[in-house]
């Protein structure tokens, strides 16, 4: 069986994804605080996922876009199937395996990886994960 690989602006168009940013103080997932934050929310339907969203000042507060949040959400998934344990995680990605900073990434990857399998379904999901090109 031959893949058809889609990119994530096709899968977006497709389903009717949308995506909603507003600029906030802080991520909570993240230690580092000389960023631009984001609380997003993706939709689809009438399903939605809020997710906090970080870019580097650089972007010059510029919001971030479905694709870019997709994107960032799609690779750390695609690690946590690809890894059978958080030290296996460790070892894939430079992480010490007796890290609290490392165990709460992995941890923070696993629940984003799973709201995102519920918020896309099974299929979407894995297309998104699998077979779409990524930034």
């Amino acid at each position: 069986m031959e893949t058809v690989t889609v990119t994530i602006a096709e899968l977006i168009r497709k389903n009717r994804i949308t995506l909603t940013a507003e600029r906030c103080e802080a991520n909570p997932n993240m230690d580092s605080q000389d960023m631009d934050h984001w609380k997003t929310v993706l939709r689809i339907g009438n399903r939605r996922m809020t997710v906090y969203f970080s870019k580097g000042y650089g972007h010059n507060g510029k919001a971030p876009k479905a694709d870019e949040v997709l994107g960032c959400l799609a690779s750390d998934s695609a690690a946590i199937e690809n890894t059978r344990s958080f030290e296996d995680w460790c070892a894939e990605f430079g992480y010490d395996s007796d890290s609290r900073k490392a165990e709460k990434t992995f941890k923070v990857c696993e629940h984003q990886a799973k709201r995102l399998r519920s918020f896309l379904g099974e299929d979407l999901f894995n297309t998104l994960i699998w077979d779409a090109e990524r930034l």
